[in-house]
């Protein structure tokens, strides 16, 4: 009988519990709270730098393709949330001396309350409400579409659903960054929440998102579905604190591999 690896026994079974940020009923001031942990968390345990690092490569390479000279890049964030990625997409081409215009999205009314609150004064960033399955934009209408910590609240064949869509509007690539199901991240995670006194909504949400979320192999399969095949068309990246992505990048002349 073939032995289990170490990654395999903190590999639990995936239980979809209900998160109570998907509750539109609860007191939209613990919604306001477990956005700011969420905002914290992501800063403190770097879950945006696989993104941040992605995005500054594709700007590059972008910057020297004529196609960008006379247009500004267009990004689409699915699942927005805070809005805090798109706010520092926009440093990060403030750094990089781009031009780019995002757009954010999000079908909860209370998060994208809290959205307007954090970016409503920045003209390169519009928050609009609408469905990861059924995205209200005409095909290849971006460069780049990005999901960030949302595909476990999707289930598995919504997870596929939101990714075709993805697929659909991207024009040159698509990126989707979430957790890594682990026993080890549910006990951390409970107890950095305890121990920085977190909202009631991240105490409980937090720990169901890391059981709620997906292993690698089930990432990989998710492109695959779409028949998409690994290092052609797509890569898995893992970082710190039990992050996946999987990168999309339609056109090699556009995006220049050489940058990574």
């Amino acid at each position: 009988m073939k032995k289990k690896s170490l990654l395999e026994w903190d590999t639990p079974s995936r239980i979809d519990t209900p998160e109570l940020i998907d509750d539109p009923d609860q007191p939209y001031s613990d919604f306001r709270a477990s956005m700011i942990d969420v905002q914290r968390a992501n800063r403190f345990l770097g879950g945006t730098s696989v993104i941040t690092r992605q995005i500054r490569t594709w700007f590059r390479a972008a910057k020297a393709n004529p196609l960008f000279a006379a247009r500004p890049i267009v990004i689409l964030d699915v699942a927005t949330g805070s809005g805090d990625l798109p706010k520092t997409i926009l440093k990060i081409a403030l750094q990089e001396n781009v031009d780019v215009r995002i757009v954010a999205l999000d079908f909860s009314e209370p998060i994208l309350r809290f959205a307007r609150e954090e970016v409503c004064k920045l003209d390169d960033i519009r928050l609009i409400r609408g469905d990861a399955y059924k995205l209200p934009f005409s095909d290849s209408s971006f460069d780049f579409v990005l999901c960030s910590l949302a595909f476990h609240h999707l289930g598995f064949a919504g997870s596929i659903r939101a990714m075709k869509e993805m697929e659909r509007v991207s024009k040159h690539g698509w990126l989707v960054n979430d957790l890594r199901r682990a026993w080890s991240a549910w006990y951390l995670f409970r107890a950095v929440s305890c121990l920085l006194r977190m909202n009631r909504l991240t105490r409980h949400d937090g720990p169901a998102s890391v059981l709620r979320a997906y292993s690698i192999s089930e990432y990989r399969a998710m492109p695959e579905t779409l028949g998409l095949q690994q290092t052609q068309d797509f890569h898995i990246r893992r970082s710190l604190f039990y992050r996946a992505a999987i990168v999309r990048e339609k056109n090699s002349k556009i995006i220049n591999r050489e940058l990574r």
